[in-house]
């Protein structure tokens, strides 16, 4: 038995001495940890948040407002002790609709705007898309945003409101 403890004593310098950067005695030992800075604290808060909609944007930037009232949050914040990841849904809604719907022949009707309100997207319309009258009124109304193909590869001209 005192054959492993003697094995296992030897493993265990060894690991300090590769740890320590090669300190073998105790004052080298005491040096190398006096000038050692300890690992930084893992995160110990995280925050599930989804920011598939324009009102859980919202919410999510008074939520970090009120946070940020506090001056020891805040800190926190800024340190990394407070941490936000996406929702698993959030991740997977950001992978197949990123906020927008695109709609490339037909008609852009009230309806289409209605749900694309709900679903807090833009809508992307080809060139040969007609909006109708009663579809850029709603969409002012409930604020959706109605961008032509041509205005997104070029970056010319104005967004529909």
């Amino acid at each position: 038995m005192s054959a492993d403890n003697e094995m296992l004593r030897s493993l265990v310098r060894e690991a300090l001495r590769d740890a320590l950067g090669g300190a073998s005695g105790a004052s080298d030992i005491a040096k190398a940890l006096a000038g050692h800075t300890p690992a930084p604290k893992p995160a110990q808060v995280v925050e599930m948040v989804s920011l598939s909609t324009d009102s859980e944007v919202t919410s999510f930037v008074h939520r970090i407002l009120d946070l940020a009232a506090d001056g020891k949050t805040l800190s926190a914040l800024r340190q990394g002790e407070i941490v936000f990841q996406l929702t698993e849904q959030a991740k997977a809604n950001g992978a197949t609709n990123p906020g927008t719907t695109r709609i490339d022949k037909g008609a852009v009707t009230e309806s289409t705007i209605r749900k694309a309100a709900e679903s807090g997207s833009t809508l992307i319309v080809g060139r040969k898309v007609v909006v109708t009258s009663l579809a850029r009124d709603k969409a002012r109304d409930l604020g959706v945003t109605i961008v032509r193909e041509s205005q997104q590869d070029n970056q010319k001209g104005s967004v529909m409101r």
